[in-house]
C-alpha cells in the first residue's frame, strides 16, 4: 500500500475539507513533479468511497496527462473502474462515473456523460479568465447539468501573464485551498536539488519586440537563430555538460528551425540528441520520449512540448535556450527536472537565455526577491546571503554582503534593479496585512504534528509551523500562540483525538478565521533561504 507524503495528505485534507464547507472553486498549488497525478487519485477514492454514486470529470489538455492521471489512479485505487475520453489514445468512453479527458476530446459533449458533481483540471493555468475557450464552454455546459458542480484545479503556477494570479472572485477558482512551494520540497527532500550556472555569453534581447506579454517568437529568432550564437552555446554547454558528466539534458529552444539547428550542433559533438516539436507526430513524439527514458538519448532539444505533462525522473540537466518573460513557462521548464532518481544528487540548469536574470530564483518567483549573484570564478549562482560560492569557494566581497544602501553594487543581482525590490531588501522585519489564512496538519517523521498557517498578503506567501504537541519551549509556545486565538485547550477534550492539541485544533473548522480575527499584520524577516513570522498586529510602514 502506497503512503502519502505528509504535504501530499495534507492537500487531499484541505481539498476535502474546502468542498465540504465552502461554496467556492478551490486551486491547489503543488511544484512539478510533486505528484499532482497520486493526490488526484487519492483525493477521488476519498470521495468514491465516501459517496458510492460521486461522480468526476478530470480534465487536461494533453494525452500524456489524460493517461497519466488514468494509470496512477489504476495504480493507487486497484478496484476503480474509469472511462477514458481522448481521441489521441484512441479511446472514447462513456456511461463512467470517473472519466479522464482531454480538454479537446470533451469541450462540446458535456451533455453526453453523466452530470458530474466534481471536476479536476489538471495544469489548471491553462484555463482562461473569461471569453468563450474551450475549459470555459466545457464548465459552463456541465454546470448547466448540476448548479452544485464543484471545480478543483491542480497548478504548479498559478498564475497567467495576460492577467496575474488565476484565482478571483469572478475567475473559475475563487481560493487557493493549499500550496507548497518547490523550495521546501527540495529541502524536505522530495525533489531534486537545482544547480544553476549562467552563461557567460548574454543574449542582447534590447531590439527584441513583445508580442503580448512575452517576446515576439519572430524576432527572437533573429537573435537566437545564428550560426554563432549556436555554436558557442553549444560548445560551451557541451563542455560542462562532459565536465560534470550529466547524461540527460532537455534543451529548450525558440522555434523549430531552432530546435533543428541545435540538435544539429549536439550531433557534431557526438552526442546523441533528438528534436521534438508541435509539429512532430504523435507516434514520433511517443518514441523520442521512450528513448530518453530508457537513456538511450542523450538530449531532446524541444518547443513548448516537454514543459508540462513529460514525467520522466532521470533528467540530470536541463539548458535554457528560449528567453522568456513568462514566469509560469520558466518555472515549468526547470521543473523538468526536478524529480528524484536513484544516483542523482542534483539537476544541473545552465541559463543562456536570462531566464534567472529575468525572473530569479525558482522557488521565489512569486515574492522571495533574495538577490541572487553569480560567482566570478565558476559562474555558479548562489543566494548573497550564503556569502561563498558553494562550488569553488570563492566569497563574497565583505563589503557587497554588508551593503544596505540600496547603492548599485558591482555584482550582478539576477533580479536587475527594479524598484520593488528596494523595500523587501530592507534591514528591518516588513510588515504585510492579512487577506487570508490556511491551516493544515504538518507531519514529520520522527516527531509531533504540528500546525502549518499560511498567511496570504495580496500575491505574497507566508508560513510558520505552531508546535503545540512537541516538548518544552516549542510547545509552551505553541499553547500560547492557540489559546490567544480563542482556541480552548482543555484536556479532557482531547480525548477523542488521541490527546494530540494539533488534531483538536484542527478539529475546528473556525480555526482558520479566528486566526485571520486576531491577526491583522504580520512582520517577517529573512532568515537564510526563508521568512520567518516574528511578529503580529504592527501597523503598516509607509512606503511598504
Amino acid at each position: 500500500m502506497f503512503t502519502p507524503r505528509s504535504y501530499q495528505q495534507e492537500c487531499v485534507d484541505a481539498m476535502d475539507l474546502h468542498i465540504m464547507h465552502n461554496s467556492t472553486n478551490p486551486l491547489a498549488v503543488i511544484p512539478t513533479g510533486g505528484g499532482k497525478s497520486a493526490m488526484i487519485a487519492w483525493i477521488i477514492q476519498k470521495w468514491r468511497e465516501a459517496y458510492p454514486h460521486f461522480t468526476c470529470g478530470v480534465i487536461a489538455h494533453r494525452k500524456e496527462l489524460v493517461q497519466q492521471n488514468a494509470e496512477e489512479l489504476k495504480h493507487l485505487y486497484p478496484g476503480c473502474r474509469y472511462g477514458i475520453f481522448c481521441a489521441a489514445l484512441g479511446r472514447k468512453d462513456l456511461g463512467k462515473q470517473i472519466t479522464f479527458a482531454s480538454i479537446d476530446s470533451i469541450y462540446r459533449r458535456a451533455a453526453d456523460f453523466p452530470p458530474f458533481d466534481v471536476i479536476i483540471v489538471d495544469e489548471a493555468h491553462r484555463i482562461p479568465f473569461k471569453g468563450e475557450g474551450k475549459y470555459l464552454q466545457f464548465i459552463r455546459e456541465a454546470k448547466r447539468r448540476n448548479p452544485r458542480m464543484v471545480v478543483c484545479g491542480f497548478t504548479a503556477t498559478p498564475y497567467r501573464m495576460t492577467g496575474g494570479n488565476i484565482c478571483g472572485p469572478n475567475y473559475t477558482f475563487q481560493e487557493i485551498c493549499y500550496e507548497i512551494g518547490i523550495g521546501e520540497l527540495i529541502r524536505e527532500g522530495y525533489l531534486l536539488n537545482l544547480r544553476s550556472k549562467v552563461s557567460k555569453n548574454e543574449l542582447d534581447l534590447s531590439k527584441v519586440r513583445k508580442r503580448g506579454n512575452d517576446y515576439s517568437t519572430s524576432s527572437l529568432v533573429r537573435v537566437t537563430n545564428q550560426k554563432e550564437v549556436i555554436e558557442t552555446a553549444i560548445e560551451e554547454a557541451v563542455r560542462i555538460l562532459y565536465a560534470e558528466k550529466r547524461r540527460s539534458t532537455i534543451f529548450f529552444c525558440v522555434d523549430v528551425e531552432h530546435c533543428k539547428a541545435v540538435t544539429q550542433e549536439l550531433a557534431m559533438w557526438g552526442l546523441s540528441a533528438a528534436y521534438v516539436t508541435n509539429k512532430t507526430k504523435a507516434e514520433d513524439r511517443t518514441r523520442v520520449a521512450e528513448l530518453f527514458r530508457n537513456g538511450r538519448l542523450n538530449s531532446v532539444c524541444n518547443v513548448n512540448v516537454f514543459t508540462e505533462g513529460f514525467n520522466v525522473k532521470r533528467v540530470d540537466s536541463i539548458v535554457l535556450l528560449r528567453p522568456t518573460l513568462s514566469k509560469g513557462l520558466y518555472v515549468q521548464m526547470v521543473g523538468r527536472g526536478s524529480r528524484l532518481f536513484p544516483g542523482l544528487n542534483d539537476c544541473l540548469v545552465l541559463d543562456f537565455a536570462g531566464c534567472i536574470d529575468e525572473h530569479g530564483p525558482v522557488d521565489a518567483v512569486e515574492g522571495d526577491d533574495a538577490p541572487i549573484v553569480v560567482c566570478s570564478e565558476c559562474s555558479e549562482a548562489f543566494q548573497k546571503p550564503i556569502g561563498a560560492c558553494p562550488a569553488c569557494g570563492w566569497k563574497l566581497p565583505k563589503r557587497e554582503v554588508n551593503r544596505e544602501d540600496g547603492a548599485e553594487e558591482p555584482v550582478r543581482l539576477l533580479h536587475g534593479k527594479k524598484p520593488a525590490e528596494a523595500a523587501i531588501l530592507s534591514s528591518g522585519p516588513k510588515v504585510w496585512p492579512v487577506h487570508s489564512v490556511m491551516a493544515t496538519i504538518h507531519r514529520k517523521e520522527g516527531k509531533p504534528d504540528s500546525i502549518r498557517v499560511t498567511y496570504r498578503s495580496d500575491r505574497a506567501m507566508f508560513k510558520e509551523w505552531i508546535c503545540p504537541d512537541h516538548e518544552g519551549h516549542a510547545g509552551v509556545c505553541g499553547r500560547r500562540w492557540l489559546e490567544a486565538r480563542g482556541v480552548d485547550i482543555n484536556v479532557p477534550k482531547l480525548g477523542p483525538y488521541g490527546g494530540s492539541i494539533v488534531r483538536f485544533a484542527l478539529s475546528d473548522l473556525f480555526l482558520p478565521q479566528k486566526i485571520k480575527d486576531f491577526t491583522k499584520t504580520i512582520s517577517v524577516r529573512k532568515k537564510g533561504r526563508r521568512w520567518d513570522v516574528v511578529d503580529y498586529n504592527q501597523k503598516e510602514r509607509a512606503g511598504e
